[in-house]
């Protein structure tokens, strides 16, 4: 298996490290919750990361029902592979062979059974390959397709099924009201391009209900992972969920759709999404209203092809209870541009129904090289962003920006929810020496009322703000609209405005005089940074320290601490 951009392991800052938080109640990930109200999400605590959650499906007992074991040696198979037959009893020492046969055995498989395949196998599938089982209980998950360790020969990688060549080709499919299976510990091979544009991994549609898919490998399709969760005049899906995966060369999208307590979690993306506006990694969608969406502690690096256009993080839905917590998205200094959004959830989509995100946190996500724009969101009331960690450091030849709330107006044809009430706090926004052609810090405007802008820091280095300018913060709306900004800091090497058109912090607190604003912030001191560019805790002696408004921080710092009172400034905790 090959991966079109780097897939070993990479050495992270150590504060990245931080971001892997893990979903709670992993040791009872094998089922699933009901549909629910939305709920106010709140950020996970518990650290853990990638490596740890796919450790964890790995080392996951198998069920108490039935095992029936299942060996092929196609394309891809260990050199000793030794093939079953469908003939055979389907012991460990008599194995069955074909992946058709197992998934017909797994469709009629009893209430905690297994279909086991074996390491350094691989299943050649010839037509797409259906999950038909319905007798699950709503919310649970009951049967698994997975790996086991055979007797017959030393097989040790995981085993692999290869899709159907051909056409128009979807490897697994769950359609209607089927559902409550676990696929754990498999490598799922798509076609390498050569059918373009037709090749896909999973495809969940009208109904289907809890699956999961724990500790995969899903390697060239060009969409791997489609949760139709969202579609007009079919039935949402529920409780699907995606938890430490690796996610290589899957060229248009990594994940597309959305649905009811869609969980995309603690998974890897590495050359997923292509190289257009309309290509991402993870791609939340759908036309018509779901609740209790997260997504945690994913890294995404870059897209399939040389260049990031689009956003590798994006969504157009209609979502009530959204978490986007402790991603990290690195798009490499070179192939950053201008048509480049690190993470957006926007209504830029031709899709007349309302879109919205209520009931939404951002918190602890990281975006390098996000381009255009590090983190943008739109048609989001209330909304919580928080502790996010942007850094800018590409070279480029017009302004770009940190954080940017809202993108653009709510659309008036759909009738979507208004930016109002936003709590833009405790983030860090970090120019490195090669963006040297200036920038925005942290843009609030548009529309909305209400917003506060509380405890962040921008740190411009680059000794050169270039014909564009550096500003720290941008507040474009009449000052009646902001209910509380201060506590912010920013500094800056090279000339800088504090906000964009008010020149000097003293300038802008003169401006702002009957309102407060930003009368405890901080200009011009060095925020001393542990090491910037790698390592945002503010050192002993930082002027970031207990400088925070504690009535409008975050409760915790980015590395899940506890935050004292007041707080310091910006994502980190000393």
């Amino acid at each position: 298996m090959s991966d079109n951009n780097t897939t070993g392991s990479r050495v992270l800052p150590r504060v990245l490290f931080a971001v892997l938080f893990a979903i709670t109640g992993l040791a009872a990930c094998g089922g699933g919750s009901d549909p629910a109200a939305p709920t106010v999400p709140t950020t996970p605590a518990t650290p853990t990361n990638i490596e740890e959650v796919a450790a964890a499906w790995a080392a996951t007992p198998y069920r108490s029902g039935a095992i029936t074991y299942y060996c092929d040696c196609g394309t891809g198979a260990e050199g000793d592979c030794a093939a079953g037959a469908d003939t055979n009893a389907g012991t460990a020492s008599s194995p069955k062979q074909t992946i058709a046969s197992a998934i017909t055995t797994l469709n009629a498989a009893s209430n905690n059974d297994t279909v086991a395949l074996c390491k350094g196998g691989a299943f050649n599938a010839v037509s797409g390959l259906n999950i038909t089982r319905s007798g699950c209980t709503a919310g649970t998950t009951c049967v698994d397709l997975r790996e086991y360790t055979p007797a017959t020969f030393t097989g040790t990688a995981k085993p692999i099924i290869n899709n159907a060549t051909g056409a128009d080709r979807t490897l697994f499919t769950i359609n209607g009201n089927r559902g409550g299976v676990r696929f754990l510990n498999l490598i799922l091979a798509g076609d390498n391009g050569a059918l373009g544009n037709r090749n896909n991994g999973l495809f969940f549609y009208n109904g289907a209900h809890d699956v999961t898919m724990g500790n995969l490998d899903v390697d060239n399709f060009d969409l791997a992972v489609y949760n139709a969760g969202g579609n007009s005049g079919v039935q949402t899906t529920t409780n699907i969920k995606l938890t430490g995966n690796r996610f290589t060369n899957n060229r248009r999208f990594g994940f597309l759709g959305a649905g009811v307590n869609a969980d995309i979690s603690y998974n890897y993306w590495d050359g997923s999404g292509g190289s257009t506006v309309f290509d991402h990694a993870i791609y939340l969608a759908g036309a018509v209203p779901v609740t209790n969406i997260q997504v945690v502690g994913n890294y995404v690096r870059g897209q399939y092809g040389p260049t990031c256009l689009g956003a590798p993080i994006v969504a157009h839905l209609a979502v009530d209870g959204l978490l986007v917590s402790n991603n990290v998205v690195e798009i490499d200094a070179a192939a950053s541009t201008g048509g480049c959004w690190g993470m957006a959830f926007n209504n830029m989509t031709n899709e007349t129904a309302a879109l919205y995100h209520r009931n939404a946190t951002f918190s602890g996500n990281t975006v390098i090289n996000g381009g255009n724009a590090g983190l943008t969101i739109t048609t989001c009331p209330d909304c919580i962003i928080e502790n996010n960690l942007i850094i800018q450091n590409w070279t480029y030849a017009y302004e770009t920006n940190g954080i940017k709330i809202p993108s653009q107006a709510a659309r008036a044809v759909e009738v979507a929810d208004v930016n109002t009430r936003n709590r833009i706090r405790n983030n860090t926004v970090w120019f490195g020496p090669n963006a040297v052609n200036g920038g925005n810090g942290i843009i609030v405007g548009t529309e909305g009322t209400g917003h506060i802008i509380a405890n962040n820091t921008v740190y411009y280095s680059a000794s050169s703000g270039g014909t564009n300018g550096v500003n720290c913060f941008d507040y474009p709306l009449a000052l009646t609209e902001y209910a509380f900004i201060n506590n912010n800091h920013c500094y800056s090497s090279a000339a800088y405005e504090w906000v964009n058109g008010r020149g000097s912090l003293a300038s802008w607190q003169s401006h702002a005089t009957a309102y407060g604003f930003d009368s405890a912030s901080i200009a011009g001191v060095n925020p001393m940074f542990t090491a910037a560019g790698t390592d945002f805790t503010p050192a002993a002696g930082s002027p970031l320290i207990n400088a925070g408004s504690a009535l409008h921080g975050s409760i915790l710092d980015f590395t899940g601490k506890t935050r004292p009172a007041p707080p310091a400034i910006g994502a980190f905790e000393p």
